[in-house]
């Protein structure tokens, strides 16, 4: 049975898989080209993707041993979910694993812009601390007692609902369907952006999503208010938030982009009051290697024929 594997691993994980099954690896961290991916695909039973990847109806049309997706990620855009089940092909992700650090990440990016961390390690490596102490030198905003609203509440969004608690703030929420939360008020999407002190982005990207936060409902964001991003960038209009961070009004932190990696000519480099991040929102050693712990069974499972531990 053959695999082909989208993306560099380490090499104990190429060893267990060429145990397993006669492997095709893209080693260069360019991402793989579309021919080679559909070459590729034409020839496999199972492959091991991440988001870098687009499976695509046009990649998959001609993938006909294919049998399982396994994608190193919780999110499954990248993927053409519909196209791929329509061809009895299984798809497995992986939840859950990524939940705390995706949630501590998106609290360190509320403190993070909230009190100006940036600016200060800017302003002390580059030697511009000159005058010591200073009463009025870069002030910022609390994340305590503040009201954060939640856009999501799925497990990333209810971690940090329970993080926020410890911070004493008014946690309110919007979710597509009904949840019932302890501690967290739901209400309506325009009435929560124009309630928060800070609004925090937890929702899968999806077509109800795709550019959830359009340029009419961040005018309803109070001034100075804060919108963290640590799901996927296309849920907000890109060019409407731009516009009010260059004039001030509002305030960012951000991890994921509509284009990514986000290229060298990007407004985003030079905009103010807004902390910008590599998509490293599952970026620890523990929970990277529990994702491709998990994203391994997957693969596996589906190519013998199993159920997947985290089927889509």
């Amino acid at each position: 049975m053959k695999v082909a594997v989208t993306f560099p691993i380490p090499e104990p994980a190429k060893t267990l898989l060429s145990d397993l099954f006669d492997c095709r690896f893209w080693e260069s961290e360019v991402p793989i080209p579309s021919d080679t991916l559909a070459e590729w695909l034409s020839e496999v039973e199972g492959v091991l993707t991440t988001l870098t990847c687009p499976l695509d109806e046009a990649s998959l049309s001609g993938a006909s041993h294919l049998k399982v997706i396994s994608t190193v990620s919780v999110g499954v855009d990248h993927i053409d979910v519909d196209f791929a089940k329509s061809q009895n092909i299984m798809i497995g992700h992986t939840p859950g694993v990524l939940t705390d650090s995706t949630a501590d990440l998106a609290i360190g990016l509320m403190l993070a812009v909230g009190r100006r961390l940036a600016e200060g390690d800017a302003l002390v490596r580059e030697g511009a601390w000159s005058d010591g102490w200073k009463p009025n030198l870069l002030l910022g905003t609390d994340l305590s007692k503040s009201t954060v609203g939640l856009v999501g509440m799925g497990p990333i969004g209810q971690a940090v609902a329970k993080r926020l608690a410890g911070f004493g703030c008014r946690v309110i929420a919007w979710n597509r369907t009904h949840r019932d939360v302890p501690g967290v008020e739901f209400m309506d999407l325009n009435t929560l952006l124009s309630s928060a002190d800070i609004v925090s982005l937890h929702t899968a990207l999806t077509d109800e999503t795709r550019e959830l936060i359009t340029r009419e409902r961040l005018s309803l964001m109070k001034d100075q208010a804060i919108l963290i991003n640590t799901a996927r960038g296309a849920i907000i209009d890109e060019v409407a938030l731009v516009d009010e961070l260059a004039s001030g009004r509002l305030r960012a932190g951000l991890d994921v982009y509509n284009e990514e990696p986000l290229p060298a000519d990007s407004v985003f480099h030079s905009l103010p009051g807004c902390v910008l991040l590599p998509h490293v929102g599952s970026a620890t050693q523990r929970t990277r290697q529990a994702m491709f712990e998990l994203a391994l069974r997957n693969l596996v499972s589906g190519m013998r024929g199993e159920t997947l531990p985290a089927a889509l």
